[in-house]
C-alpha cells in the first residue's frame, strides 16, 4: 500500500530546478535591459553625430582690438557636434590670450556657437630705458608695443634701463600704476597743470614731467609706506599752488621738490634754491628737500 504523502512529495520539482529557472529569468531581463540601454545610447549618439548638429557658424563679437581669426585661433578648434563642444574649456583658452580680459562661450541649436570677449583697455605707456612704448592693461600687465594715437593720449611711464617687458607680464607695480594714472587725470583740477611723462629711475625714484616743463620730485617709491606717502605729497603741491607760494605757470620754474612734504623746496631759473613755506597738513618723515636724489650705483 502506497502512503498518499508519499505520492505528494514525489510529484514536486525539486528547489534546486526552481532556483535555476529564477536564474535564468534574471539573466533574460538583464540582456533585455542591456540591449535597450545599448539601442538608447546608440540613437543618441546618432542623434549627436547628425549632420545637422554639427558646427557651422561661429560668431564674435566684443573684439575691437583682435580681429575674428585671432580670437578664434585663441579658442583653439572648434568642431563636430554643437552638443559636444565644452564652453567653459573654450572660455579657459581664451582668457590666456594677453589682450582678453574675459570670455562668455554659448552653443545654440541646430549648429551655431557664440563667443562674446572683453579686451583689456591701456590705460598707460611704459618705456624700459627708452625702448618701445608698452601699452599696459589696469594690472600693469605689458599687452604690446603700442602705435598710433595710444602714443598721444596715454600717460607716458619711463622705466629704468632693463630687459623690454614680456606681454602678459607685469612690467611695474599694479598699485604705483595706479596711482600714477590718477594723478594724470586729477592734476589739471588740482594744479591747472597736465602731466607729459613721468620718470622712474634705477633707484625707484619718482618724478613727475609736466608738459611746461617744471618737475616734481618725489622720491622713492618702493614699499607700501611710500607708495601711500604719495597724496601728502600731491597735496603739498595743491597747498602751494594755494597759498601762492609757487606759481606752475611760470616758464621759470624748473621744480619743484616735495620728497619730505612738510619742508618743499622750489627751484626757479636764475634763481638758488628755496624752501617754500610748509603746508598745512600732517609732518611726515623724509629727506631734506635739498638733498640731491640718489645715482643708481648707491641703490643697495
Amino acid at each position: 500500500m502506497i502512503s498518499h504523502g508519499r505520492g505528494r512529495r514525489a510529484g514536486r520539482r525539486p528547489k534546486r530546478f526552481g532556483s535555476l529557472e529564477e536564474t535564468a529569468r534574471r539573466r533574460r531581463r538583464r540582456l533585455a535591459s542591456l540591449a535597450l540601454a545599448t539601442a538608447e545610447l546608440g540613437g543618441l549618439a546618432a542623434l549627436l553625430l547628425a549632420p545637422v548638429f554639427t558646427v557651422r557658424s561661429i560668431e564674435v563679437s566684443g573684439n575691437t582690438r583682435l580681429t575674428n581669426d585671432q580670437v578664434l585661433s585663441a579658442a583653439g578648434p572648434i568642431g563636430g557636434s554643437v552638443f559636444l563642444v565644452d564652453p567653459s574649456a573654450l572660455e579657459r583658452r581664451l582668457q590666456t590670450s594677453t589682450w582678453i580680459r574675459s570670455a562668455t562661450v554659448t552653443s545654440q541649436l541646430l549648429d551655431r556657437v557664440s563667443i562674446r570677449v572683453e579686451e583689456w583697455r591701456p590705460v598707460a605707456l611704459y618705456k624700459a630705458g627708452g625702448g618701445p612704448p608698452y601699452l599696459l592693461s589696469d594690472q600693469a600687465a605689458a599687452l604690446g608695443v603700442a602705435g598710433g594715437d595710444e602714443v598721444k593720449t596715454l600717460p607716458e611711464i619711463d622705466g629704468p634701463p632693463q630687459p623690454e617687458p614680456k606681454p602678459g607680464r607685469p612690467a611695474l607695480d599694479r598699485a604705483l600704476l595706479t596711482a600714477l594714472v590718477n594723478i594724470q587725470r586729477a592734476l589739471p583740477a588740482l594744479l591747472g597743470e597736465e602731466v607729459q611723462s613721468f620718470t622712474i629711475d634705477a633707484c625707484s625714484n619718482l618724478t613727475l614731467n609736466a608738459k611746461r616743463g617744471w618737475k616734481a620730485q618725489f622720491g622713492r617709491m618702493l614699499t607700501p609706506d611710500e607708495l601711500a606717502s604719495l597724496s601728502d605729497k600731491i597735496a603739498a603741491l595743491k597747498a602751494l599752488a594755494a597759498a601762492g607760494e609757487v606759481n606752475f605757470g611760470s616758464p621759470d620754474l624748473q621744480y619743484v621738490n616735495v620728497m619730505n612734504p612738510t619742508l618743499p623746496a622750489v627751484k626757479t631759473r636764475d634763481k638758488p634754491l628755496r624752501t617754500a613755506r610748509a603746508p598745512a597738513s600732517s609732518p611726515a618723515p623724509g629727506p631734506s628737500p635739498s638733498a640731491p636724489q640718489p645715482s643708481a650705483a648707491a641703490c643697495k
